[in-house]
């Protein structure tokens, strides 16, 4: 169990400071429907399960001008009545040039009962122009080399959730992407799944999105990545708020060793500079 609860934090930080793990990035050479930025700040706080029950928080804080764009993520995990613990923390800066960002800085660390560290990466506009993890441990002998051309037209996971949730397009689905998060490069396709109504929402209608996950490089050649492989239960949720052009993750569901995990949307509040709040969920 203690060893099921280190997969699931992994999945969940993957999930949540990825995309909602990593499940959201759109490089400048794979879009299929372009997405601009527009100027906001959303702050956003989701709840962690797995099986139903409670695991713990993630919290999602952007501030996008038309000049430049900060990100900020925060996940906080428990599990064996907090025999096992996880903390991941996640801030990201870069500029806005023709409404798209281009990531500068990227930095996550984390704390758990089991070890501490940290992942630092620089950008070159979409290139990763320098990479330091902490601590500095041995690869495992399944690890797949990375490639340098894996590390070309990129962005950090965090900036990848941005581009993806800030687009007027019909659907959030439709797009192959591609994610670096300082280990392990990967792509990402989303598929229209079904049209589902939200409870308690007056009829709101929102996109499910199915998602495809394809390791290149970086990352270990096991049984718990040729699950998520090939796995097509990996689902991911978005709400449409057309005022603020943005595209809010609802929810996102993926399937893991121990079970279903899942964060779901808590509470959201959006500004708009020129509008105030546009948009309040508690």
């Amino acid at each position: 169990m203690y060893q099921s609860s280190r997969r699931v934090a992994s999945c969940v930080a993957a999930l949540g400071s990825a995309a909602l793990a990593a499940l959201s990035s759109l490089p400048a050479s794979a879009q299929a429907v372009p997405a601009t930025l527009s100027s906001a700040s959303v702050d956003a706080g989701y709840r962690v399960t797995l099986n139903g029950f409670d695991l713990g928080t993630f919290s999602f804080k952007s501030n996008v001008s038309e000049s430049a764009y900060t990100l900020h993520t925060n996940v906080e995990l428990s599990a064996l009545l907090g025999v096992f613990r996880w903390k991941g923390v996640t801030q990201v800066s870069g500029s806005v040039g023709n409404k798209r960002p281009s990531p500068a800085d990227f930095r996550f660390d984390y704390e758990s009962s089991v070890r501490n560290g940290s992942v630092i990466m620089g950008f070159d506009k979409s290139n990763v122009d320098h990479v330091t993890v902490l601590p500095v441990v041995r690869e495992p002998a399944d690890t797949v080399p990375l490639e340098r051309k894996h590390l070309s037209n990129v962005l950090d996971p965090l900036s990848a959730i941005l581009v993806l949730t800030h687009s007027d397009a019909e659907t959030p689905c439709g797009r192959t992407v591609a994610i670096f998060d300082g280990k392990q490069r990967f792509n990402i396709s989303l598929h229209e799944a079904r049209k589902v109504t939200l409870a308690g929402d007056r009829g709101e209608t929102a996109t499910v999105c199915r998602v495809k996950y394809t390791p290149l490089s970086g990352y270990r050649a096991n049984a718990d990545t040729r699950h998520l492989a090939h796995t097509k239960d990996i689902e991911i949720t978005f709400r449409m708020v057309p005022a603020a052009k943005l595209m809010v993750p609802q929810s996102v569901s993926v399937p893991t060793g121990a079970g279903t995990a899942r964060i779901d949307l808590e509470r959201i509040s959006i500004q708009l500079p020129e509008r105030g709040r546009v948009a309040s969920v508690d």
